[in-house]
């Protein structure tokens, strides 16, 4: 299946149904992630999501293009850059193969510039029909603050927690967020991004968003396979 297939496939189906799964395996076995992947293949999750934060918007430090492009999946990898001046690595990570890009607006100084600069690097590496461009919001950022741009991109990440929050969450804030994006854009490809997990997951399903994006509540010293598994009946539950 294509990039591009599976891309409309989740947009699609997820428009008028029940939002999908995009997992990260940053917290399964570092030294296997090849069977964390090859787990969610066999689940049948379709996304790979990938946090690279460089430790200076966010307080962690994960990984960079090298490991997207060492990646061999034909899942799709959905990178989500919560990085300082992202204009400066989209390029990296477009030749790296991600598949979908997201940046944290608060951490650019000229969003329109940087939506440029990534879909100029598809375009330079043949991938301009393929790669899906998308915004990244802290829960208190407004919407507003990128509503002009929602003609130039593909998704917008809704990121229910921020740097600063702790273990404080804002996913009783999301339906309403989510609701004014789909009036603004109604094909647009909504995420929901932050403490997702099995207890709240058939909750955040319902709120209308498309992905919702989870990683450690999947890889939890648990039966990882059994917490997707889970995880997917309680969204289909709230979506019936």
């Amino acid at each position: 299946m294509s990039t591009v297939s599976l891309f409309d496939r989740v947009k699609n189906e997820t428009s008028n149904a029940q939002p999908c799964l995009s997992v990260g395996t940053l917290t399964a076995d570092v030294m296997d992630q090849r069977a964390a992947v090859q787990l969610l293949d066999d689940q049948k999750v379709g996304l790979l999501h990938i946090d690279v934060m460089d430790g200076r918007i966010w307080p962690k430090i994960t990984v960079g293009h090298f490991f997207v492009a060492g990646l061999k999946t034909k899942l799709l990898k959905d990178v989500h850059l919560l990085v300082a001046e992202p204009e400066k690595q989209i390029p990296l990570f477009v030749k790296a193969g991600a598949d979908m890009i997201s940046f944290s607006v608060e951490a650019c100084t000229d969003i329109g510039k940087a939506i440029e600069i990534m879909k100029q690097a598809a375009e330079e590496a043949g991938r301009a029909n393929e790669l899906r461009c998308g915004l990244s919001l802290y829960p208190d950022t407004s919407l507003e603050s990128i509503q002009s741009y929602l003609d130039d991109i593909d998704y917008v990440t809704l990121v229910s927690i921020g740097p600063d929050t702790g273990k404080t969450n804002f996913l009783h804030e999301m339906q309403a967020r989510v609701a004014k994006l789909r009036s603004w854009k109604e094909d647009l490809l909504i995420c929901i991004d932050g403490a997702i997990k099995k207890t709240n997951i058939g909750e955040v399903a319902a709120m209308g968003a498309n992905v919702l994006v989870t990683g450690s509540a999947v890889f939890d010293g648990n039966d990882a396979a059994e917490n997707i598994s889970e995880m997917k009946q309680r969204i289909a539950q709230a979506c019936s």
